[in-house]
């Protein structure tokens, strides 16, 4: 009777192979970001951060195919019109209606997707030159139709200043 180590040791070897070969495609794997855990990361970031909650608005557009051996894709830009409440000492509240920029970042050959509109919580950093909605492939500042206990952490972590960890 064969033994059925050799044709184990292929099985693996062209297992091996094939993720090698795969390369850029398998390189990049996100672990998923929580509002608290983005709360913290940008609360100790350099530059201004506000937080919003409501509508965002913008038009769908065609975004570059994704080129895996372009180390340096170009970053994309977009207008967007935001509608909803911004987070204070109070919590959420307030009218607003503001303008801002979607910034699709990229990290190497892997670039960040257009979101979804409508509604959102967001991490909006304060620019010279207005509101930007920075993203990158590894998406922890916008966070589509939030549950309620999501906002609630937020506004629970301002009024402590931090989110807890762990």
């Amino acid at each position: 009777m064969k033994s059925p180590i050799p044709a184990l040791v292929t099985g693996l070897w062209a297992g091996l192979v094939a993720s090698l070969a795969a390369g850029p495609a398998l390189a990049l794997s996100c672990v998923p970001i929580g509002v608290g855990q983005s709360y913290n990361e940008l609360s100790a970031a350099p530059g201004d951060y506000v937080v919003l909650l409501g509508d965002f608005d913008f038009e769908k557009i065609e975004l570059p195919e994704q080129d895996l051996r372009n180390p340096d894709p170009e970053e994309v830009r977009f207008p967007a019109r935001f509608t909803g409440q911004v987070l204070d000492d109070d919590g959420f509240g307030g009218d607003f209606a503001l303008d801002l920029t979607v910034l699709l970042r990229c990290f190497g050959p892997w670039c960040a997707g257009q979101p979804d509109p409508g509604e959102a919580l967001a991490f909006v950093q304060k620019t010279a030159t207005g509101l930007v909605l920075g993203l990158g492939p590894c998406d922890g500042r916008h966070f589509s139709r939030p549950e309620p206990s999501d906002i609630a952490l937020i506004e629970a972590c301002h009024a402590q200043g931090a989110c807890p960890t762990g």
